[in-house]
């Protein structure tokens, strides 16, 4: 069954003077849940199963050691990865409608390097044949915040990541996931693209979202701060999530994917 975040994460109570913005923290008896849930999706991510089967036949080495060749080594490159991680199935999994999450870690050219462009794109489509008026786009800006810093701030941090994506960057991912598909996807994921790029032949809808994952002792501090938020409606939204020790929690979600690991 799968992981349900709406019920995993519930809405904090904000303390006075806090920002206007949806914040959810996770619940410590869905924490294990939750750790396995990323556990078992994480390699997807980097690597699907059809590659890592013929990899490991091809090198002799195991699962575990190819999935360990793709992931980030423990710093900010991880921690990086892994908010932006969580944002794409948290803001998937609170859609009612079918969603198609692009998991770009996986064009990564440097495992020690962020992924290009923008953070997170996740599509949905009314119909799998033609173009509807109610397609749309998911676009997030993801930042986390995992150990006390004065100088760091996610949430201003993510909003700018927002004004990048909405002014330029979100065109130039979409161009640059199409031409990623046409390497190394196949013809049904680049028509699949063609929906929102070369031939974006009815207007589809776009939601940006900035989205600020942060270790729960550091949340209330985060969340009291002052600043000047964008315009929030329909297309635009600031999303905090709060998690438990949430350093020692990815680290953890990371470790175990390589060591669990296996060939379905």
């Amino acid at each position: 069954m799968p992981f349900k975040f709406d019920e995993a994460f519930e809405g904090h109570t904000m303390p006075e003077g806090a920002l206007p913005v949806r914040c959810h923290v996770l619940q410590a008896s869905q924490a294990s849940d939750l750790e396995n849930y990323l556990v078992e999706s994480l390699p997807e991510c980097y690597i699907t199963q059809k590659q890592l089967k013929s990899r490991v036949e091809e090198t002799e080495f195991t699962p575990s050691q190819i999935l360990a060749n793709k992931l980030p080594d423990t710093g900010n490159v991880m921690s990086g990865d892994f908010g932006e991680i969580i944002t794409m199935y948290f803001l998937s999994n609170e859609r009612p409608e079918k969603t198609t999450l692009l998991k770009k870690w996986k064009y990564k050219q440097d495992r020690r390097k962020a992924a290009p462009h923008s953070d997170i794109v996740i599509f949905h489509r009314e119909n799998s044949d033609s173009a509807s008026e109610n397609d749309f786009i998911i676009c997030a800006e993801a930042k986390q915040k995992a150990t006390r810093s004065k100088t760091y701030i996610p949430i201003s941090n993510a909003i700018e990541g927002y004004l990048d994506d909405k002014t330029g960057r979100l065109a130039r991912t979409l161009t640059w996931l199409r031409e990623k598909a046409i390497d190394q996807e196949s013809p049904k994921r680049i028509k699949f693209l063609n929906r929102f790029t070369v031939d974006p032949t009815i207007e589809y809808l776009k939601h940006f979202k900035a989205v600020a994952i942060i270790d729960r002792a550091l949340l209330d501090n985060e969340i009291t701060r002052q600043i000047a938020l964008p315009h929030q409606d329909d297309s635009f939204e600031v999303v905090v999530l709060g998690i438990d020790d949430l350093k020692t929690f990815y680290e953890r979600v990371y470790s175990r994917a390589i060591n669990e690991v296996t060939l379905e």
